[in-house]
Parts: structure tokens; sequence; C-alpha cells
């Protein structure tokens, strides 16, 4: 019996190359048969024989584009290669990683009220629900998959955390401090209040007579400039705060709003005109340029520190880690570039 088993094995195997024979090659991962028939599915990449789709791929560099707020139709060829290429790199670092976290997953758990409380920071750039159902939709992404999402990212982070050291001393900061007090320094700022009637859908002069009549309103002190802007100003964001703008730098604002504002001496209300409309403005109190001192600026120079750290030692790792792994990772950029 065990002679005619054999005999079936030797002439399955080496003689005929029967069924047997055509399993095992497709059991094996780099018969050039199976790997024809991955990349003509789409497989752009293997990491321990692991497929990256180049669909994957696309949706990568679409999620990049949609955070920019651009559309795939904007690229060229060219740039369509290289941030596929980008993409494609960073889905292989994440491949390794997650193996990585997945065989450590024990030392790094994630508790469901993490996984909740980043899905509402998730949810806090949308203003609305439906708004974010629509960009998960967008993204082909179930609310349940957003979780997992998230979770994933966690148990990374976590996992990172733990390996990339970030503390900062107090001479780091100080250092750091030292050398750039220049760009810690507070830029001059004003406080601002006004009404605007934008001309987008409104004739320019007409939107130039209203504020004209305010402005003679409060010269002639018939207004208080609060209920003016209440009751005129199409500035939803402060016209119940009395048009109050808060405290503003001019780096921060658009040049055609700020090049005029920062010219006006404080008190005296004043036409200008910007691309959106007519603003009549008033700047209620300046504060000029001025350094920080060490105490004030420790915290933010230690966090920034911190996270120029972790963005270091995040890259740092990447590169080891692909090295590391090198023989285990598989491109077919034939597949990258004809796709």
């Amino acid at each position: 019996m065990y002679v005619v088993a054999l005999t079936y094995l030797f002439v399955d195997l080496f003689v005929l190359k029967g069924p047997l024979r055509q399993a095992m090659r497709r059991g094996n991962p780099q018969d050039p048969e199976r790997i024809a028939a991955e990349k003509a599915r789409g497989v752009v990449a293997r990491v321990y024989y692991q497929p990256i789709l180049l669909s994957q791929v696309d949706r990568r560099v679409e999620e990049r584009l949609w955070k920019e707020g651009r559309l795939g139709a904007e690229l060229g060829e060219e740039e369509r290669k290289v941030l596929r290429i980008a993409a494609l790199d960073e889905l292989i670092d994440l491949h390794l990683l997650r193996l990585k976290v997945d065989f450590n997953a024990r030392s790094h758990p994630v508790a469901e009220d993490e996984i909740t409380a980043a899905v509402r920071r998730f949810a806090s750039r949308f203003a609305t629900p439906e708004e974010m159902r629509e960009a998960l939709r967008q993204q082909g992404w179930s609310e349940r998959e957003l979780r997992m999402r998230l979770a994933a990212k966690l148990q990374q982070e976590k996992y990172l955390e733990a390996l990339i050291e970030v503390d900062v001393s107090e001479e780091e900061a100080r250092e750091w401090y030292d050398g750039h007090k220049a760009e810690l320094a507070l830029p001059e700022r004003v406080r601002a209040r006004q009404i605007f009637v934008a001309t987008l859908e409104r004739d320019a002069g007409e939107a130039r007579g209203i504020l004209q009549e305010a402005l003679g309103k409060l010269e002639r002190k018939e207004a208080e400039f609060g209920a003016l802007a209440a009751d005129l100003s199409e500035d939803e964001g402060s016209k119940d705060r009395g048009g109050d703008l808060g405290w503003m730098q001019a780096g921060r604002l658009p040049g055609d709003f700020a090049t005029p504002l920062f010219a006006l001496p404080p008190g005296k209300p004043s036409l200008v005109r910007t691309k959106l409309g007519w603003h009549l403005v008033e700047v209620v109190e300046r504060r000029p340029r001025e350094e920080r001192g060490f105490a004030d600026a420790r915290d933010e120079i230690v966090a920034a520190l911190e996270a120029l750290k972790r963005r270091n030692g995040w890259k740092l790792y990447r590169e080891q880690l692909r090295k590391m792994e090198q023989a285990k990772v598989e491109i077919f950029y034939d597949v990258l570039q004809d796709g």
C-alpha cells in the first residue's frame, strides 16, 4: 500500500505534474503563475506575502487630497505617480508596523472609552453628523470601520510612544528658547469690531452706501456701534457680539483686510473694501510686538520639541524597520505605473 502511495506521489509531482503538483504550486507564494494572477487583480506589493492593492494606494492618495481640499481629477500624470509611490511607502510601513503591534497587542491595549473619545475628536472636524457620514461614505468607510481604524491608530501610537524616547530636558527647552526668541515673540495685535456688508449678491455701491450712512450716524453720535452691527452686519460670527472680532494678528488675516486694518488708529471707524465686500471697521485697542519670557513659553516649547522628537523617531524607526524587513517586502512597479 505504501509503495502504491509513494509511486502515485512520484508520478503526480515529477512526471505528470498532476493535481497535487498544481495545488502545491498554487500554495507557493513565489510561484510565477500565482504572482501573475495577483498582479492581474491589482496587487501592487506584498508584505510577508500579504497583498497591498492598487485600489488601496489610490484610496490613500484620495484621502491625502481630501485633507488638502483637492480632487483627483486635478492631478497630472507625473504628480499622480509621485503621490502613488509615497502612498505605497506609507502603506508598506503601516503593514510592517501593524505586524509589530499585533505581536505586542497585549502590552498596548486600547480601551473602548479611548476609541469613543477618538471618534468624538474625528467628528469635531465636521459641522454636522450628516457631513461626517457623507465624508465617510466618500471614503467607503462605515462608522464601524472608522472605530476599527481609530483603534488600530491608537494602538500603533501607544506602541511607538513606548518605543520612542521623547523626553525634553529643561536644558534643551531653554537652549531652544535662547535661539528662537524672535520667533516666539508675540506680534503686534489689534482688537477690532466691524459691520460687514457682502458684495457677492449686492451692488458694491449699494453696500458702501449702507455703511457710509452708518458711519455718519456714529460720527454724529446718533447710534452705538454695537446696535448698528446687530442691525446691519452680515457677519454672523460677530454681529451678536457688537461686531467684536477679538484680538487679531496681521499674518492670520487676508492681506486686503489686514493692511488697512493695522494702519488705522484706535477709535476711528473707517470704511474698508475687500474682495468679499465692504467693512465698517474700528480698532478698539492695539498691543505692540512683545517678547515672551521663558516661563511663559516653556510649555509650548516642550510640546513642540516632543512632537519633533516623536516625528524624527518615527521616521528613523520606519527606516530601520524597512531595512530589517526588506526581504519580506515585494513591490510590483509595473502594476503601480500601468494601473
